[in-house]
């Protein structure tokens, strides 16, 4: 069985789950040490899915990995009948779809099918919430899949799923579909192609006069952009931290790294620690990172940057108590939907590369800065810790 889904599914999963995890520790526990079989008979539906959630946690239990993610699945198909609203039963969608997903990974070849057995079931359901959650799994269930067809299979389907969308009336179940689409544009390899179906979206809910639609257009015209930016200007607007304009042409002349993440975001401030060598290195020589905030409140975005004393220019938006970090004009203008998003722009002003982290940043700073002795990342300290 591939595991290529091993980092797909942390990118599409919108709850914290623990399925990953386990996988990791799939050990045959000695059945002496296992517990005794206990009835599984919760109250109600929320008792029930506090009673799951805290034995997918538990670490500490010896069930083989395989056992403990079927057992959490019978927990679920019990609470599931239950009398419950709509944001726990959209919560039970993906943790089901996340633990079929480990399960299949771990070598049982049915999961898929039975994951999409489940899916099935679930966009029957007569809540509309809890449909657009199932049929939003379908399709990045089949996006998941579609990875391991060739480039004109992928395509195709990418295409087709247009098509169906458009078909669709608009609300929703079509608007969230396609933004699920759009985020994964990345697989198909022609990005003419990929911007195409992005704008053809676009248009298609800009013409509509609901307001969530039109909303859903100018996302969707941001991932075009963002597909389109290497070889193109980048446009950064925004206040500093200490409440001036940001002046993003004045940096024309340098290498910038414009840097998308949030305090609450462990793998952006895994990235600090070899960013602080390789600005310490290249900055004098016309190196400079200017970080954008997604953090919904810049108050803690300004105890942060203290504490950890980042040297670099760091955007933050964030105004209101209703304010959303991603919500940014920045994030917006380019569909930036996960952090982090480290963007690298040449001398010029041009965008050279969209995924510029760690090894492949440090790589692309040694070319650009060729006279500079390149700094030891090995002995930076990751540091992931919000």
């Amino acid at each position: 069985m591939k595991a290529w889904w091993k980092v797909s599914v942390a990118l599409v999963l919108s709850l914290a789950v623990i399925a990953p995890a386990i996988a990791d520790d799939a050990k045959d526990a000695d059945p002496a040490t296992q517990p005794a079989e206990t009835t599984f008979a919760p109250a109600n539906a929320e008792e029930g899915w506090k009673q799951t959630d805290a034995f997918m946690r538990d670490q500490s239990n010896p069930l083989p990995a395989n056992e403990r993610l079927l057992k959490g699945i019978q927990m679920m198909d019990v609470v599931w009948e239950m009398p419950s609203d709509a944001e726990l039963k959209k919560k039970m969608v993906w943790m089901r779809f996340s633990l079929r997903l480990t399960l299949a990974n771990l070598g049982e070849k049915d999961s898929v099918d039975l994951l999409k057995e489940d899916l099935q079931k679930y966009a029957q359901h007569e809540d509309l919430a809890v449909k657009t959650e199932a049929v939003d799994g379908q399709l990045t269930l089949e996006l998941l899949l579609a990875r391991s067809l060739d480039a004109d299979a992928r395509t195709e389907l990418l295409q087709q799923k247009q098509q169906e969308i458009e078909a669709m009336p608009v609300g929703p179940l079509s608007t969230r579909l396609a933004t699920t689409l759009a985020k994964n544009l990345s697989i198909v390899s022609d990005k003419a192609v990929a911007s195409k179906i992005a704008d053809g979206l676009a248009s298609h809910f800009a013409e509509s006069s609901d307001e969530k639609a039109q909303a859903i257009a100018e996302e969707l015209k941001g991932f075009s952009r963002r597909i389109n930016l290497v070889g193109n200007p980048i446009r950064v607007v925004g206040k500093k931290l200490d409440g001036q304009d940001l002046d993003f042409a004045s940096l024309k002349g340098k290498v910038v790294l414009v840097d998308f993440w949030a305090t609450w975001c462990g793998p952006c401030i895994g990235e600090f620690p070899d960013l602080k060598k390789l600005y310490a290195a290249y900055h004098p020589h016309g190196f400079e990172v200017v970080g954008i905030s997604l953090d919904d409140t810049k108050s803690i975005v300004d105890t942060f940057v203290s504490q950890r004393e980042l040297p670099w220019i760091v955007v933050c938006n964030a105004e209101g108590d209703d304010y959303k970090g991603f919500r940014d004009e920045n994030a917006v203008y380019y569909g930036i939907n996960a952090i982090p998003q480290m963007i690298l722009v040449d001398r010029n002003g041009i965008v050279l590369d969209t995924e510029a982290r760690g090894e492949k940043l440090a790589e692309l700073l040694a070319e650009m800065f060729p006279d500079v002795e390149a700094p030891n990342l090995k002995e930076a300290e990751k540091d992931s810790t919000p």
